[in-house]
């Protein structure tokens, strides 16, 4: 993964839910071009970073045997901005999925306590260790956790 849009994961209950959150800092590069004259977070990178959340629900639920890659982006409203300085209040429910290879998800942002976006996607659930090695995505996980200080 080269960017790690997560900065924390508050919880996650196995196969049902998670929360966690983004800083957005005002030394991330894309502030530069999006937009000069007011720097807003992408909302494409708010969806990653769902799909992120979504990745590490399914790697905590398994043991770290497996991961959920994004495929199918079926609803994304965009309600609110996030800028420099911003926290990113992400919120996800794991919903059902008729294929057991497949994972679906509900998620809800929000910034300053106001709704900023709201998205459904599903994607298909892989192998870890084929994208990453395993113990190294245990060991980020914990940090992202705040585990072990």
């Amino acid at each position: 993964m080269r960017f790690l849009l997560i900065d924390r994961i508050e919880e996650i209950v196995p196969g049902t839910s998670a929360r966690g959150w983004k800083n957005a800092a005002m030394s991330e590069d894309y502030f530069e071009w999006h937009f000069p004259e007011r720097p807003i977070v992408p909302g494409m990178l708010v969806l990653e970073s769902f799909a992120q959340l979504a990745g590490w629900t399914e790697a905590a639920s398994s043991d770290f045997q497996r991961w959920f890659l994004l495929d199918h982006v079926k609803a994304a409203r965009y309600y609110a901005f996030a800028g420099p300085g911003d926290r990113i209040d992400l919120s996800l429910e794991v919903l059902p999925c008729a294929d057991a290879d497949r994972r679906a998800f509900r998620g809800e942002c929000s910034v300053r306590g106001e709704r900023s976006a709201v998205v459904e996607f599903e994607g298909r659930v892989v192998a870890l260790g084929d994208l990453e090695n395993t113990e190294r995505a245990r060991k980020t996980y914990e940090a992202l956790r705040g585990e072990g200080r």
